[in-house]
């Protein structure tokens, strides 16, 4: 008898751990599928993000005399609470205002420096064009920002009352903005344009509102998750590689979005920092790195569009007419 009742517990033991253990590899597969539904789609490897940076290195900066720029001078900083704010405030002004807001562009600019920035705007959708055009309001007044012009002409009174341009130092007017999307234009466009001839030159980069939301609380969940104290998104510019699949992205300027700890750039949730990796085969040291979870984020749609052609009779090609 007790040999049966032994062989019972025996039996009760075993059902026991296999159903824990069941349960187990449930769990782990449903927290697997949890985080997988919950990493953004545009988050890019770190050898991605190392590729785009020294592209930006070779391709752009090395081609127009600015190869020494430091790095401390490409790292443009946005204090992650600040940045929810401006994503929820576009939210209630879309509703509040009834306005077809579509997301936001970083669009570039430059100091009176010479020094690359980017500031962000509110986007719609410009139907005639098919791109998403960059807006602003002031005085009561809708005005547009149209990244398809090679330069903006200032309004005769421009103040910010809105709070809609974005710009790591704060918020600027519709006039400020003009000012460094203009020396965008003649510092690093029209000299990379006598070099490399393109059909058009990235001069704005646009996600989603959605996309916005879905990164900054990816990067506050892995804040929290590995005690990383993220505290901003750093903006760097990019370069895609020039590789006629990539198509309309090939050679284009783009911008990618890492997290900020401390004003340190980290790429991973092992803390890597993206200075110290480009100092030294940052390539091969991106590649081995991609056990770990990339806090990285590309895959923005480039503005302005490459214009639409048309053919003639000879098979010539020609800037359609609007």
């Amino acid at each position: 008898m007790k040999k049966r009742m032994l062989t019972f517990a025996s039996l009760g033991m075993v059902c026991a751990t296999f159903f824990l253990s069941c349960e187990s590899n449930n769990q782990a597969e449903e927290e697997q599928l949890q985080t997988a539904l919950e990493t953004p789609a545009k988050i890019i490897s770190n050898a991605q993000a190392a590729k785009l940076f020294q592209n930006d290195q070779q391709t752009r900066l090395e081609q127009i005399g600015k190869k020494n720029t430091r790095f401390e001078d490409k790292a443009i900083h946005f204090d992650l609470t600040t940045l929810e704010n401006y994503i929820n405030r576009l939210e209630t002004l879309a509703t509040s205002k009834n306005i077809p807001i579509t997301g936001a562009s970083f669009v570039f600019g430059a100091d009176k420096n010479g020094q690359r920035t980017v500031f962000l705007m509110p986007s719609t959708r410009n139907a005639e064009l098919d791109y998403q055009e960059s807006f602003t309001i002031e005085n009561g007044q809708f005005l547009t920002f149209k990244h398809v012009d090679p330069s903006l002409q200032p309004q005769n009174s421009s103040q910010n009352d809105e709070n809609l341009i974005l710009w790591p130092n704060g918020f600027i007017s519709f006039n400020e903005a003009t000012v460094l999307f203009n020396n965008y234009q003649t510092q690093y466009i029209q000299p990379f344009a006598k070099k490399v001839t393109k059909d058009y030159y990235t001069k704005a980069v646009w996600y989603s509102l959605e996309e916005f939301k879905q990164y900054i609380s990816f990067l506050q969940k892995k804040s929290m998750q590995y005690n990383l104290a993220i505290t901003g998104v750093d903006v760097f510019f990019g370069v895609y590689d020039n590789d006629a699949s990539l198509e309309l992205k090939s050679n284009a300027q783009t911008v990618f979005l890492a997290a900020s700890t401390n004003k340190q750039t980290i790429v991973n949730t092992a803390k890597k920092s993206l200075q110290i990796l480009t100092q030294d085969e940052f390539l091969l040291k991106a590649d081995a790195e991609e056990s770990n979870e990339s806090l990285t984020f590309n895959e923005g749609q480039l503005s302005p569009p490459p214009p639409h052609y048309c053919y003639d009779e000879n098979g010539r090609r020609y800037i359609c007419p609007d």
